[in-house]
């Protein structure tokens, strides 16, 4: 659920700066934004070969 938290911060924090116009402080927020999503998909994508082992083997 900590990644989740984490991911919901960020973007606030992302919307903040944008409507602030602080552009820089937008972008790299942006760039941690897309670094977690790409690991919480790494996570989700392992639990569920964890659930269902039969169907990913080869």
């Amino acid at each position: 659920m900590a990644m989740l938290h984490e991911h919901l911060a960020l973007t606030k924090s992302e919307a903040v700066f944008r409507l602030a116009k602080n552009y820089a402080a937008d972008i790299a927020v942006f760039d941690r934004i897309e670094a977690q999503a790409l690991a919480m998909a790494d996570v989700l994508t392992e639990g569920i070969i964890n659930q269902f082992p039969c169907v990913f083997m080869y």
